[in-house]
């Protein structure tokens, strides 16, 4: 995405913001350790974003359907120093009751009276990162919340009045088993949470810790149990990686997932124009983030136009992540007419049960949904 206006507007935000306490040794985002953060990076971070919204902001619609916090630590954020940061936002937009307003929070940065602040600052969703209710886990995690801590951060973030709460979990941990899975779940339910995101742990070959991964077959156990138990407790298993109660899937990341345009602002934040087909991402550096907003221009690292081979893989990634699935008309070759049946007949693929028209992973075709990818679009 160049510096042009988008070939439509846009009605979906990602603002990254990326201080965190610590950086998890298992992280792949951008973010920023407090240790290595100078004392006067939030507020140079404060206000390029503002001046990023301000040159921004005529991209979006009137009225946005999604706004989501992500980083980093959001919740770190003092709720004077945010709401200063995206004041030039209600220039070009606006929000209703209707919009999803998501904010990440880490429970080491969340007490009563700062999210009652967020809240009136019109955040009404909050995914929490929990991870493990095992503090020996979240040691080795490099976590530095505890058991305690997450459950007290649930119970201030209902008594400040969200009533949309997600959190996180991993699974695949080292050591970690289904009783472990059972317990965390069992806890955490007891909130009136209406959404669960659970991710199998993935590290790089290099990582210290990768050695001591679980193998393949408990990874799978966990997932199986994860994917039960969610359902016997009335989530919906509407995305990989993701349950939510009916009416409470994350509508910004339906966004992602239906392949549709979203505006990123903020360090490695990255932007989609549907559309034109172009992404775009912003540079993975405060430093330089903050130095091209201070010339008024924008933070743009690199553009791409997707061909159309791309478009045609993500279409494929992007619909068999989802329980809706996509429709049979897809299906054009005789090749890949073959493929389907075959996936059928292994208990990968099935029948929409309420959408003759459409096809969708099984729980099985999720655990291994890039090997189901490839081959339907060989």
């Amino acid at each position: 995405m160049n510096q042009s206006q988008p070939s439509k507007k846009i009605s979906s935000a990602y603002l990254h913001f990326p201080f965190c306490e610590t950086k998890c040794h298992y992280c792949d985002f951008y973010s920023i350790a407090s240790a290595r953060a100078k004392p006067t990076d939030p507020e140079r971070f404060e206000k390029a974003l503002a001046r990023e919204l301000d040159l921004l902001g005529p991209r979006l619609e009137p009225r946005l359907k999604t706004i989501f916090l992500g980083g980093g630590t959001p919740s770190m954020t003092d709720p004077d120093s945010m709401a200063r940061a995206l004041q030039p936002l209600w220039k070009y937009t606006s929000i209703d009751e209707d919009t999803e307003w998501t904010m990440e929070a880490n429970p080491s940065s969340i007490d009563l009276e700062r999210m009652q602040s967020y809240r009136k600052l019109g955040v009404n969703r909050v995914s929490m990162g929990v991870q493990s209710l095992r503090d020996d886990h979240l040691k080795a995690l490099g976590r530095v919340h505890n058991r305690e801590s997450a459950l007290q951060s649930l119970t201030n973030i209902f008594a400040a009045g969200f009533t949309n709460v997600s959190v996180d979990l991993l699974c695949g941990v080292p050591g970690q088993t289904v009783q472990d899975l059972r317990e965390a779940l069992g806890t955490l339910t007891q909130f009136p949470i209406t959404h669960l995101s659970c991710y199998i742990l993935t590290l790089a070959p290099h990582h210290r810790m990768f050695p001591v991964l679980p193998g393949e077959e408990i990874q799978l156990e966990h997932y199986y149990f994860l994917d039960q138990w969610m359902r016997e407790h009335g989530f919906d298993h509407y995305e990989i990686s993701n349950f939510a109660k009916p009416g409470f899937q994350a509508q910004h990341n339906l966004n992602y997932w239906k392949g549709e345009s979203y505006l990123g602002l903020g360090p490695s934040a990255h932007s989609f124009d549907a559309q034109a087909g172009v992404r775009a991402k912003n540079f993975s550096s405060l430093h330089r983030y903050v130095e091209i907003l201070e010339k008024g221009e924008i933070p743009i690292e690199w553009s791409e136009t997707l061909t159309s081979e791309q478009s045609r893989l993500e279409k494929w990634m992007l619909a068999t992540r989802l329980a809706e699935g996509f429709p049979k008309n897809w299906i054009e070759s005789e090749k890949q007419r073959l493929k389907i049946g075959q996936l059928l007949e292994h208990g990968l693929i099935e029948a929409h049960p309420e959408a003759s028209t459409r096809l969708r992973l099984t729980v099985r075709g999720f655990a291994v949904s890039e090997q189901v990818v490839r081959e339907l679009i060989a």
